[in-house]
């Protein structure tokens, strides 16, 4: 990962600045409920990060011979549209983060697996939809995270080399498609923490928004500017 102060930063959207999945958990939880199942704890985190194409086949892979993946999904979506609709809870930081950035003049951008017109009025209905100008939604690219293209798209749209961008992400799927662009990548992790195996790809970790930024030296505004 390159040393060189950082020109531009690209965003994961679920998990990452919106407190979503753990809506989606539940959602998912309600589902396997409804259909007689077991819940499968490990089916569902192989499908965060994941675009809907690969996450739908991943979904028919895991219920294969157990349940209707398409019936399965239509459900689960309708729950965690049903929890969405109470309000989309925002992580902690992520105002102080966006507006430091804006107030620097550093550019930033969204590449989420989701696609982007869900995206775009989820980050609208979270309230921080005003900060993104350019948004990259799994629909954009043609392959998904972990493959790279989405944040080489990102970095496109920001006219920032990839190995100037920082990558905030928090799924296994995401840090990978990330790393593979050759970005500075920090790992904020959400519903699974990184094994020690996985730790040696050699990114970077912390346990939230802020304490990642400050990792590398971003700028936060409010009370928080004074930390760094």
């Amino acid at each position: 990962m390159s040393a060189a102060p950082i020109a531009a930063v690209v965003f994961d959207m679920d998990g990452l600045l919106l407190d979503t999945e753990r809506l989606s958990r539940a959602a998912y939880v309600e589902t396997c409920r409804s259909f007689r199942l077991d819940v499968d704890e490990e089916l569902f985190l192989s499908l965060v990060g994941l675009n809907h194409a690969a996450g739908s086949a991943r979904l028919a892979e895991g219920l294969a011979g157990i349940a209707d993946a398409g019936l399965f999904d239509r459900h689960w979506q309708q729950a965690f549209a049903d929890l969405l609709s109470a309000g989309i809870p925002v992580k902690p930081g992520a105002d102080d983060l966006l507006e430091g950035l804006a107030g620097a003049g550093i550019p930033f951008a969204i590449a989420t697996s989701t696609r982007t017109e869900t995206a775009l009025r989820h980050l609208a209905a979270a309230g921080i939809g005003r900060h993104f100008d350019i948004v990259v939604g799994g629909d954009q690219v043609p392959r998904g995270k972990p493959a790279p293209d989405i944040y080489l798209e990102a970095a496109a749209r920001l006219g920032a080399p990839p190995e100037r961008c920082a990558a905030f992400e928090d799924s296994e799927n995401g840090v990978r498609a990330a790393m593979a662009a050759g970005m500075t990548t920090v790992q904020i992790p959400d519903l699974k923490h990184p094994t020690p195996d996985f730790l040696r790809l050699g990114h970077l970790v912390a346990p939230d928004l802020i304490a990642g930024a400050m990792l590398i030296s971003l700028p936060l505004a409010g009370p928080l500017a004074a930390l760094r």
